[in-house]
């Protein structure tokens, strides 16, 4: 059993294992994080802080999915008790006074717990309940009013998340004319040491470290249709594969460069369609997809002349009109997470990757190459690479000529289960660098020189 902590700025590494010594830290969470650990049953997830303005956060499904795995899942302190205060009722575990505030509909605003901080985990503003619970504190001994308490807490949540700060707040209060309500709030609360989410935080791992026991509420919902296609396409793009690489990105690079991968999908696809059973020949599956498309009056002649022109290549016009029909049907599926079809983890995969070219370690390969030329230079990035030479990339490994027309590379493409020959363009982004640089070794192995400029070429 492994405890994973997500926190930072709430508190640090240290903070936390002198409460939990063996516990896995990791820095706030954010969208993916939960799916790329592989927890198992038997693991428990403590989340304190997480990101939510300058990337994805952590959506709510992903901590579905791990509650659904058997893992129990504790929040607490920051966007930890929002997350647990929504899905308390799925069975994440809450704790502490934020989640209380949350649970109970004191407190309803995401920015309560917002804070600005360094990547380094410094705090450079502070949070509203952390500003709350001081100037309450300052009411409840008697060195402010409640009516001033009120109106200092209102000037507080009137300030930007990324202004929040004792200064601020008492630059606030002096053009509202609460100078001396603010300096006897602050002069308490510096007399006074207080973080409220510091300390929600270590009551959270102070029963982590006792014991927590596994929740029981939520267990009903486990059975039900809560996996949107959504939640599918997380699993495979975080969730680690063969050689720690997440299945997705295994599949796009076999979509990319294997000759057999448009063989394969076009045999799952019909497969899928006719509801056959694997093994069955080929004809077969292929007589049952058309037998299938065309109960449901699907067939090449109800095709208008635009559908037609824009699934088939104009040197597929003279195609057999089963063979144009079945190029149809496959084109026209693609990885989708709505259909099941598309594989979300390698399991579902199964006979659509092939398991014996390598691919994960490929993958790592291009993953490193990239990490390596953006070293070199900042804008030596996947997004930063120029369109047209990842065309010419793809047409050359697809064999297709040099001026194919659109038609044609929307063809191809859709046979590897694009969505279009610009869609193939995107993903193969992450490894273009990584297939340039193994093609420029395979030329000359024992070249010199930065793996930026092998790549300029």
């Amino acid at each position: 059993m492994t405890i994973h902590v997500f926190a930072g700025p709430t508190i640090d590494t240290p903070g936390i294992r002198r409460i939990l010594p063996d516990a896995a830290c990791h820095p706030p969470a954010q969208h993916g994080d939960l799916l790329r650990l592989g927890l198992a049953a038997a693991d428990q997830v403590l989340i304190i802080d997480g990101l939510w303005h300058q990337v994805a956060p952590l959506r709510h499904k992903e901590i579905l999915h791990a509650l659904a795995a058997g893992v129990t899942v504790v929040g607490a302190a920051s966007m930890g008790a929002l997350r647990a205060a929504e899905l308390a009722p799925y069975g994440m575990v809450g704790i502490g006074q934020v989640f209380d505030a949350y649970a109970s509909g004191a407190l309803d605003a995401d920015d309560e717990v917002a804070v600005l901080h360094t990547p380094e985990g410094q705090k450079v503003t502070e949070a509203l309940v952390n500003l709350r619970c001081a100037i309450d504190r300052a009411a409840s001994s008697g060195k402010v009013s409640s009516s001033d308490a009120a109106a200092l807490v209102d000037l507080a949540r009137s300030l930007p998340y990324t202004r929040r700060s004792w200064p601020a707040l008492g630059r606030a209060a002096q053009k509202a004319n609460m100078e001396s309500a603010f300096y006897a709030a602050n002069t308490w609360r510096q007399a006074n040491p207080y973080d409220l989410k510091r300390e929600d935080a270590e009551s959270a791992l102070t029963l982590l470290s006792q014991g927590l026991p596994s929740p029981t509420a939520g267990a009903r919902w486990r059975g039900e249709r809560w996996q949107t296609s959504f939640v599918r396409y997380w699993t495979a793009s975080f969730q680690p594969g063969a050689g720690r690489i997440p299945m997705l990105a295994q599949l796009q690079h076999q979509q990319l460069y294997d000759a057999g991968f448009a063989a394969r999908w076009r045999a799952r696809v019909l497969a899928a369609i006719s509801g056959s059973p694997t093994g069955l020949p080929p004809e077969v599956v292929e007589k049952a997809a058309l037998d299938t498309a065309g109960q449901a009056g699907t067939t090449l002649a109800n095709l208008s002349l635009a559908q037609r022109a824009h699934w088939l290549a104009p040197a597929e016009e003279q195609l057999e009109p089963d063979e144009a029909m079945l190029r149809i049907m496959v084109r026209s599926a693609r990885l989708d997470g709505a259909w099941n079809v598309w594989p979300a983890t390698h399991a579902e995969a199964a006979r659509l990757l092939d398991p014996d070219i390598g691919t994960a370690q490929l993958v790592e390969d291009a993953f490193r190459v990239n990490d390596a030329a953006q070293a070199d230079n900042p804008r030596h990035t996947p997004t930063h690479l120029d369109s047209g030479r990842i065309t010419a990339h793809l047409l050359s490994h697809w064999t297709l000529p040099a001026d194919a027309g659109q038609a044609a590379r929307d063809a191809a493409a859709r046979d590897r289960a694009f969505r279009d020959f610009a869609g193939a363009v995107e993903v193969a982004r992450a490894f273009y660098l990584g297939a340039r640089a193994a093609e420029t070794n395979a030329v000359s192995a024992d070249s010199s020189g930065s793996v930026a400029d092998s790549l300029r070429t």
